[in-house]
């Protein structure tokens, strides 16, 4: 089969690679689509690494099963349609991947783990959950980042009526804006970005106040002079690797607006150190919060549970899951997909949808000459 094989930081390509077997706890299953995540762009970019390369990316993931293993008789069958969330980073980009699932309301829950020497134990498992026919498969596999999203705020809730600010509106914080304020009932959301085409869509969204830091860092130390350090009760962070020089401290500046005991969450991830002010730690007793990727702390089992309720929000239209996927590609496209990596968040840009053309997918005709409806190209390049 083909997939894209990432040889080493910036080194992806389109190659020849072995077939997946498919065990007795195991489902194959055809690619339909992958959308491309920040985690994949982590390891892309070199601030993410794994135990060793080369790589297969990819884990946004929708997928038409055509190998059931004899012991997941009765609880899915051939031709089904499969999201995940974990097992793996990886695999995802590939004609055909095998996961070994877990779904919700199943009786199958038995995990078996492994320690994977980035500080946590995972599970052979992934969450599993079946997907309906009528959603379109770049909508479908923004399930996976929205069962993140939603472990992470349902351990470290946000409670009605609190005013929150969310650090970083890109595909992830996008889809906490909604939950946070469409699922939890929050009063208000103020949102830091550099982007002004993404910081739009956070506003379109209901977020309250949106701030580009890039020329606004001014006003927002004005706010937190004005509110005296006692503005927000939480803040979501959703920010992945940020360099010093990117300019004034985000997450020092949410901090900042934070009251005393306010909660402080954290949901972007890089391997690299990233700068945190103790000090506004100490000053405020600020209370940081995490979901674990441990399955020992929060089990797959448990996370598949979350990933049944992340489907319903979007199938039910109370997450706009459309609003992340910004472009769309053929998987056949390979310069395209090289660009999309490359250039992945460029131009207030959110997700490439990379489809197979099996179908049943997000139909339309010559996937890598797909216009918007101003006539611009939206698929081998970003918006």
């Amino acid at each position: 089969m083909r997939a894209y094989v990432l040889s080493a930081p910036g080194k992806l390509g389109l190659e020849s690679v072995s077939d997946p077997r498919c065990g007795p706890d195991e489902v194959t299953l055809r690619t339909e689509a992958v959308s491309i995540c920040s985690t994949d762009i982590s390891y892309f970019r070199g601030h993410l690494f794994p135990d060793s390369w080369p790589i297969i990316p990819g884990h946004e993931y929708v997928g038409q099963a055509v190998e059931v293993g004899a012991n997941l008789r009765g609880v899915i069958q051939e031709g089904d349609r499969v999201c995940y969330w974990g097992q793996t980073d990886f695999g995802g980009l590939a004609d055909y991947r095998t996961i070994r699932p877990l779904f919700a309301g199943s009786n199958i829950t038995e995990e078996s783990v492994w320690y994977t020497h980035r500080h946590f134990y995972d599970s052979h498992q992934a969450a599993a959950v079946v997907v309906p026919p009528e959603l379109p498969g770049h909508v479908a596999t923004v399930i996976e980042p929205l069962t993140s999203v939603l472990r992470a705020l349902i351990l470290n809730a946000p409670k009605p009526g609190d005013d929150c600010v969310l650090l970083g509106c890109g595909p992830s914080g996008l889809l906490a804006l909604q939950v946070m304020l469409r699922y939890f009932g929050v009063r208000s959301v103020t949102v830091f970005d550099r982007d002004d085409t993404r910081l739009s869509r956070a506003a379109a969204a209901g977020a309250s106040t949106v701030f580009n830091l890039e020329r606004q860092s001014l006003e927002v130390e004005a706010m937190i002079a004005e509110h005296q350090d006692h503005f927000a009760d939480y803040v979501f962070d959703a920010l992945p690797h940020v360099d010093a020089q990117d300019g004034p401290d985000a997450r020092e500046l949410a901090m900042g607006l934070l009251r005393p005991g306010g909660d402080y969450v954290v949901y972007g991830a890089t391997g690299l150190p990233q700068a945190i002010s103790s000090w506004m730690i100490l000053a405020k007793g600020l209370r940081l919060g995490a979901t674990p990727f441990d399955v020992r702390a929060f089990s797959m089992t448990r996370s598949a549970h979350v990933a049944r309720v992340a489907m319903r929000l979007i199938a039910r239209g109370v997450v706009d899951a459309e609003a992340v996927v910004t472009s769309r590609l053929a998987f056949d496209d390979e310069a395209g997909v090289l660009d999309a990596f490359q250039n992945y968040g460029d131009l207030g840009s959110m997700k490439p949808s990379i489809l197979t053309g099996m179908p049943g997918a997000a139909a339309f005709d010559g996937l890598s000459e797909a216009r918007d409806g101003e006539g611009r190209r939206t698929s081998g390049s970003l918006l």
